[in-house]
């Protein structure tokens, strides 16, 4: 049996992976890894939080998946479903400094589009709900 290799487990390998999936899935899985890559790289986002973004990324980033991401949609589900439940419980932490950095890298991949801002909505309407 092979060890797990983490050295894949850094921005070129995240990036990396994203660049090749990023115009078969689409938004829906780009957009929830660069949010929580960034959230990552946030120095105010604890360790304990840290530890949930490295779980999820890890997931997406390692090959042996628990659904193969060789079909588009429903190969990723299982990663999507994991990174967006880790949004939900660290959305306390996200900014629109996070926001930002996010849209600039997927305007990078997929240009201006509206699909982005309706990820950010979402995004700010979880905010919202978690402050009332």
């Amino acid at each position: 049996m092979k060890p797990l290799r983490f050295n894949r487990f850094n921005e070129t390998g995240l990036f990396k992976k994203l660049g090749k999936v990023a115009k078969t899935a689409g938004l829906m899985v780009a957009y929830p890894a660069v949010l929580l890559f960034y959230l990552f790289k946030d120095k105010n986002v604890p360790l304990r939080s840290k530890s949930i973004i490295a779980a999820a990324l890890a997931y997406f980033i390692f090959p042996a998946d628990t659904i193969p991401d060789i079909t588009p949609i429903i190969g990723y589900s299982d990663d999507v479903s994991i990174m967006l439940v880790s949004i939900s419980q660290l959305v306390k932490y996200i900014t629109p400094e996070i926001l930002e950095k996010t849209r600039k890298r997927l305007v990078e991949w997929f240009g201006e589009t509206h699909e982005i801002e309706r990820h950010e909505e979402k995004i700010l309407k979880q905010i919202s709900e978690k402050n009332d």
